[in-house]
């Protein structure tokens, strides 16, 4: 046990060599399944998922599944906004040419009456069209926080590491980024 008391050191844990992998450990993490559900699933004891919930799946892995979930909802909520502006679009689009139609028609007959009315219905389609087209050209802003990109989560453990190795680092550090205010806090109250 010179190994620090880690006696399995040399062996790849289950979950590793299994090809849902990355399903597994998305469970774990997001909570989609219990870790007793997981381990009954995966024919071995609870304590084997805990203990590579806690030795494995690192706080990196942690925030990008997080921020990846987040972004996979965001999208999939905007294309269904999306459909529905076309669909909306595409009502509106026959509506007006139904009401052409009809004005149309309405001229053949020398019905001026109808014709007039059919003319102030599709003034009020082509308004409401209009109106609906300027709604639908906003952009949709997506925010994703750099607290929660993979990228940052790699800069601050580099820069925790240099601090480490650099103790004199650390204050100059730290001045420099309050100074651009930037955060360099975790979740845990730990900083730089």
């Amino acid at each position: 046990m010179a190994q620090g008391g880690n006696k399995n050191s040399g062996r790849r844990a289950i979950i590793d060599m299994r090809p849902d992998k990355n399903e597994i450990i998305k469970d774990i993490v997001l909570g989609r399944r219990s870790m007793a559900e997981i381990a009954r699933r995966l024919g071995v004891d609870y304590s084997t998922v805990q203990r590579y919930r806690d030795e494995k799946i690192t706080e990196e892995m942690r925030r990008e599944i997080m921020a990846e979930t987040r972004i996979q909802g965001i999208e999939a909520d905007t294309e269904i906004i999306n459909q529905d502006r076309m669909d909306i679009a595409m009502t509106y689009e026959s509506l007006a040419r139904r009401v052409e139609k009809l004005i149309t028609k309405a001229e053949q007959n020398e019905d001026d009456g109808f014709a007039l009315a059919a003319m102030e219905g599709l003034r009020k389609v082509l308004r409401d069209i209009a109106t609906m087209q300027g709604k639908l050209a906003q952009n949709l802003t997506v925010n994703v926080s750099l607290a929660e990109s993979k990228e940052w989560v790699t800069l601050r453990t580099i820069l925790q590491e240099v601090c480490d190795e650099v103790p004199a680092a650390r204050e100059p550090l730290l001045r420099r980024m309050r100074h651009h205010v930037l955060s360099v806090s975790q979740e845990s109250g730990d900083a730089i």
